[in-house]
């Protein structure tokens, strides 16, 4: 049953780009903390538009999660987006002018996560499936990208992360 304060899908639509940059940052922290890690861990800051490369939120805490979840990794990459990004869109996103961004192959080698957020998409399972592929074939020519756990979360996802 839903509660009447219950975050939805339409309502993380509805956010602006440094608002949700803002939630995703937040709800870093608040998993961090309820695993008893220092927030310090969780860096997000600069313009929406500033060059960021690649990365909008990220977590780095030298320990693993006692019980991760959304934060997936104790190295973890955000790229937070207010459109829908497609499958085709990932290629660019993560290789713009063909090369894997320093900022993903970094996590990659660290073992880390990247997460790609999107707060317009809302996603069923075949177009999920589709966005996961994709990443993970931007992922091809990097030799540490099977240490590299890759997601994306959609709307509903993020408002489920919000109630959570």
């Amino acid at each position: 049953m839903a509660h009447i304060l219950d975050v939805n899908g339409d309502a993380i639509a509805h956010l602006g780009d440094a608002d949700l940059r803002t939630v995703v940052a937040r709800l870093a922290l608040a998993e961090l903390a309820a695993q008893g890690m220092p927030l310090s861990f969780v860096t997000a800051g600069g313009d929406q538009d500033a060059a960021d490369g690649g990365l909008d939120v990220r977590v780095e805490c030298p320990v693993n999660f006692p019980a991760p979840d959304f934060v997936p990794r104790q190295t973890t990459g955000f790229q937070v987006k207010k459109p829908d990004i497609s499958a085709s869109a990932i290629e660019d996103e993560m290789r713009p002018k063909g090369a894997l961004r320093p900022s993903i192959a970094a996590l990659a080698e660290a073992s880390g996560a990247y997460i790609i957020i999107s707060a317009q998409g809302s996603v069923a399972d075949k177009p999920l499936r589709k966005r996961r592929s994709a990443i993970r074939h931007a992922l091809r020519d990097d030799a540490n990208a099977g240490q590299l756990l890759t997601d994306f979360y959609d709307r509903t996802r993020l408002a489920t992360w919000v109630n959570r």
